[in-house]
């Protein structure tokens, strides 16, 4: 199970900018409303210094993980976001048409945002909008408008279901992989976030 656990880790950090994303208290931002509008990837997944996310993230064992990820750098138009599970930040480039990341050479999000929208996503995996208008309720909140994007395909059987809420960021990722041992799940939900810059 310990093969399983750290593939999922991974997963879950590539699907949090990702894929993956400080505070483990929202403050006042938690649970506000998100007024309709203009669905953009950087409304969707905003990206300034500062800004920071917590998990709860379950992995099917009896203990509840949870992940903090932040942004810890931004130079131009290139994001550094720390995802709490690895070592090495994920690095973002803000693009007129959308997120992109540095790494995979592959967008993260990429407008305009519709469903059925489709781009080339990590590890060979292809990324489709499948709704626009989602309701999530989470630890940090209830959001609404909000957009899943479904990851599948590539070197692994694997299906990565990312919430995008705007003014929020990532609220719920859903990883779940075919291993050589068994099926393995890990599920993500938004326990608290800051999306304004710290002094």
């Amino acid at each position: 199970m310990s093969n399983e656990l750290a593939f999922l880790r991974h997963a879950w950090s590539l699907a949090l900018l990702v894929v993956a994303l400080v505070g483990c208290g929202a403050g006042a931002e938690a649970g506000r409303p998100t007024p309709r509008a203009a669905l953009t990837a950087r409304s969707l997944y905003p990206l300034g210094e500062g800004y920071a996310w917590s998990y709860e993230v379950d992995t099917g064992d009896e203990d509840m993980h949870l992940t903090i990820s932040r942004v810890i750098g931004v130079s131009g138009a290139v994001v550094e976001v720390s995802n709490g599970v690895d070592d090495l930040p994920i690095r973002y480039e803000l693009r007129p048409r959308g997120i992109f990341s540095l790494a995979t050479e592959t967008w993260l999000l990429r407008d305009p945002i519709r469903v059925g929208a489709e781009w080339d996503s990590a590890r060979g995996a292809r990324a489709r909008v499948t709704s626009i208008d989602r309701r999530v309720v989470t630890p940090a909140g209830t959001f609404e408008h909000c957009v899943l994007v479904v990851e599948s395909g590539g070197e692994f059987p694997r299906r990565i279901e990312t919430t995008y809420c705007p003014g929020v960021g990532p609220a719920e990722v859903d990883v779940r992989a075919v291993m050589t041992m068994g099926r393995a799940r890990a599920h993500a939900r938004l326990r608290g976030y800051t999306v304004e810059p710290t002094e």
